[in-house]
């Protein structure tokens, strides 16, 4: 990347929620300049205007369209509600400013080829704007290294494809029990909020369109019939199961869900983690140690506006979301779904939904005429290949992290200004600025097609019907 050109990338922030200030670390890391941030809650946008102390602060992504030649935008990141990626990505890119956008793109199918009929119409009008969406998983070495080796022949035909998304029992209770995807209808299905990034690796795989999905699932796990008895409406109203994996106090101000995480860890981490679930008390009183209660990270990261302390999250607990019962919040997402896809070129997968694991990872086996590949992708992770008529298995080195994706979120904040690089250089012809368009177009229409496979296995989910395309 050329770095004059990125550090002269202008970017507007829509969003300074979680995702968002990810996104405006890594980009200002990478040389990009935040300058202006757009959030509802001016406590939050406060708070992460502490990161990024010149830019410009306003309460909806209109406001700052207006401002936009003013402030001399290059891009902006749309990493608002669910409901809100569509309108602002259309109307910006419409003004010739790139978009790296938060998925889903859309949450129908009318929303989707609207968003395809829209770029086709920003290159018939040579307006060079790149609309990148936030699949940061294409950007791991772990997938890439599976699509590369399927590329090369390695396995040989892929014949079929196993991906599950193995969601932890708090994650999912957090995000979808409790959380912003609570409700499909106010939000985005689970299988399309969580799960794109998923039908999105399994169609780069198979390399072909997809021909028909069906999928069945459903919600069994956080229903009122299966509370403990006299569990309360709010853990913190009372409730006498302190010990439940679900209680609000133990999740959000000590953290125990991502300390367990930690303490399965084969580093110095696990030492720690290890100390603070057998002496909590103990280990509060030790200065450097006890910064962490409460706990400082997601989630609680997520639930409280501006900084982490004991009376935010507290507060946050007793009147927010985030304190109710898990059996009794009466979310509408599955806990557990297997979708079956079948593609043009003969190729079958399945996408496996799981949101009772006991450990955050997507697990992937791929069968293919010479071979198998498989391997699993969280709290660190493995590839291994297995060629048919050997006995060797061959284990391939890949990186992954230990917690989350945050290396990847890094590369692909990277990978946007370098597209705004390409397609902004005053050095660039005029043909590379086009190739750099055409492959950014051409991955965003294999994530469109994704979101489609999420969306009719939803559909075919509530219905009980294969839909065919």
């Amino acid at each position: 990347m050329n770095n004059k050109a990125a550090q002269s990338a202008r970017i507007g922030l829509l969003g300074a929620g979680d995702r968002g200030s990810i996104y405006a670390r890594f980009l200002s890391e990478a040389g990009g300049q935040i300058v202006a941030v757009v959030d509802q809650d001016p406590v939050r946008a406060r708070h992460l205007s502490d990161s990024v102390p010149d830019a410009i602060q306003f309460s909806n992504w209109k406001e700052l369209l207006k401002k936009s030649e003013e402030l001399s935008l290059d891009a902006v990141v749309v990493a608002l509600p669910d409901r809100e990626h569509l309108g602002p990505a259309l109307e910006f890119s419409r003004k010739g400013i790139s978009v790296l956008l938060e998925k889903p793109v859309g949450l129908t199918i009318a929303e989707l080829d609207k968003m395809q009929r829209h770029v086709n119409h920003l290159r018939k009008k040579k307006i060079e704007a790149a609309i990148v969406v936030c699949h940061v998983l294409r950007y791991s070495q772990f997938f890439g290294t599976i699509r590369r080796l399927i590329q090369e022949g390695t396995i040989g035909e892929v014949r079929s494809i196993l991906h599950a998304e193995n969601v932890s029992y708090f994650h999912f209770a957090h995000s979808y029990v409790r959380g912003n995807w609570a409700h499909s209808k106010k939000s985005s299905p689970v299988l399309l909020a969580k799960c794109s990034h998923d039908f999105d690796l399994i169609g780069w795989y198979a390399s072909s369109e997809f021909t028909s999905v069906h999928c069945s699932g459903e919600l069994r796990t956080f229903l009122p019939e299966n509370a403990p008895a006299g569990a309360t409406q709010r853990c913190l109203d009372g409730c006498p199961h302190d010990s439940c994996l679900y209680h609000a106090r133990t999740t959000y101000l000590e953290g125990l869900p991502l300390k367990r995480e930690m303490a399965r860890m084969r580093n110095g981490l696990a030492i720690v983690a290890r100390f603070s679930l057998a002496w909590p008390r103990l280990f509060r009183r030790i200065p450097f140690l006890g910064r962490l209660y409460p706990w400082p990270y997601w989630p609680t990261t997520t639930i409280v506006s501006g900084p982490v302390t004991t009376e935010s999250v507290l507060d946050a607990l007793r009147n927010g979301p985030y304190g109710r019962c898990v059996y009794t919040a009466h979310s509408d997402q599955p806990d557990h779904a297997d979708t079956v896809i079948a593609f043009k070129n003969g190729v079958t997968a399945i996408m496996r939904l799981n949101g009772n694991a006991y450990q955050e990872a997507r697990t992937v086996r791929i069968e293919g005429t010479a071979g198998t590949l498989e391997g699993r992708f969280g709290q660190g992770g493995d590839l291994v290949l297995r060629k048919h008529g050997s006995h060797v298995s061959k284990r391939i080195s890949v990186k992954v992290d230990q917690a989350g994706h945050l290396a990847e979120d890094r590369a692909l904040c990277f990978h946007f200004l370098e597209v705004l690089d390409c397609i902004g250089s005053d050095r660039t012809d005029a043909g590379t600025r086009q190739d750099c368009l055409q492959q950014s177009d051409s991955v965003l229409h294999q994530v469109i097609e994704g979101h489609r496979m999420a969306l009719l296995a939803e559909r075919s989910r509530t219905s009980g019907r294969t839909i065919f395309r």
